[in-house]
């Protein structure tokens, strides 16, 4: 099976899903620009090893959108058994969709999640609709996802829902830490606090930390919270903590999965309140770790990985003492139940189920 995929920027998630893959096929990636702006050097550490890979010479018209026409000597050649369109928002993805239509090439479109916008202007449905729909099949990450295909024009029967992932089976820990286990790893890593709770993401207005400063004003001063990341809001929030006097409130680095993931191993909970995510990687990998999740409903993912009482609680953003009431409640035995979340949810399980879509579609083909 030959397969090419055309993709925005070698995310690292991306990168070890396409090598996972290309173990069973023969892959050839496309990415539209080398990175994306705005992300730490070390995000991009991930390298291709199993499939081959070429990082377009586009044109950058912002921290994302770009415009080249390197797709065209791969679909030229015509000897590809499956085509997949990442997304529609780029001038190249717009473009390339276009060139499929003209050449009746059929393509699937894959999407990394998405919210279909209420009260939206016509002009925008329609502009969507017009680069979504069309497809040969599509790829989605969970339900919502799948609803906003079927929004703007894809038909449910065409959409193939994939588990969606960015840590490998050894990521995961063998058993939930138990509380000595925790608070041995607390003193290795010098964090004080009677309860730990973790929040880990790039520091911008979106992610919304500064909703969760205000409600740690009310939190006891025996709970700790620890803040990993960077991003344009870091500054104003840090000195948001320190005019609230949060001294419970720790700031941390950009940090790689291997020592994040030590953090998330020695928390009671990881908490989250994103205004909007069209998916949000982090809780899967919190979980991978034993970690119960708080989280906004706001999140695609938390919406498809959290059971609310039972891995962790769902929140509204317009409750703040539903907030609280969250992250006052008891983990106790979430940390098994999380960890068999992130079992069915690891790399390996997503490429083989990538792969088992991919020969349902050459079967209909043939």
């Amino acid at each position: 099976m030959k397969i090419f995929w055309l993709f925005n920027h070698p995310a690292p998630y991306k990168v070890d899903l396409f090598n996972e893959i290309g173990k069973s096929v023969s892959l050839d990636v496309l990415f539209e620009r080398g990175s994306e702006s705005g992300r730490n050097g070390v995000f991009y550490s991930h390298k291709p090893e199993h499939f081959r890979a070429e990082i377009a010479p586009s044109i950058h018209l912002g921290g994302i959108d770009n415009y080249t026409t390197a797709y065209r000597k791969y679909l030229k050649r015509g000897d590809y058994d499956i085509v997949v369109l990442n997304g529609w928002r780029t001038l190249t993805e717009q473009s390339a969709i276009s060139y499929c239509r003209r050449h009746d090439i059929p393509y699937v479109f894959a999407i990394n999640g998405g919210i279909a916008k209420a009260g939206e202007a016509p002009w925008k449905a329609k502009r969507k609709t017009r680069f979504i729909s069309g497809a040969a099949a599509y790829l989605a990450p969970d339900k919502k996802s799948a609803q906003y295909l079927i929004h703007y024009g894809a038909k449910k029967e065409q959409i193939f829902l994939f588990p969606y992932s960015s840590v490998f089976e050894k990521d995961l820990v063998s058993h939930a830490l138990t509380k000595d286990e925790k608070t041995a790893l607390r003193k290795e890593l010098g964090i004080a606090g009677k309860r730990v709770f973790v929040c880990s993401g790039q520091l911008i207005e979106r992610k919304n930390v500064s909703q969760l400063l205000s409600c740690w004003r009310r939190m006891s001063k025996d709970d700790t919270l620890l803040l990993t990341g960077e991003g344009s809001q870091k500054p104003v929030l840090e000195k948001q903590a320190k005019e609230w006097g949060l001294s419970n409130v720790r700031f941390l680095p950009y940090l790689p999965h291997a020592e994040l993931f030590r953090y998330f191993q020695a928390a009671d909970a990881f908490v989250t309140l994103s205004k909007e995510d069209i998916y949000g990687h982090v809780i899967n990998e919190a979980l991978s770790q034993g970690l119960p999740v708080i989280a906004s409903q706001n999140m695609n993912a938390a919406l498809h990985l959290i059971r609310n009482g039972v891995n962790g609680y769902l929140v509204s953003l317009d409750d703040e003492n539903g907030i609280l009431g969250a992250l006052n409640s008891s983990f106790e035995g979430m940390g098994e139940h999380a960890l068999a979340t992130a079992r069915q949810n690891t790399i390996e399980v997503s490429a083989k189920e990538h792969l088992r879509f991919f020969s349902s579609l050459l079967e209909r083909k043939e």
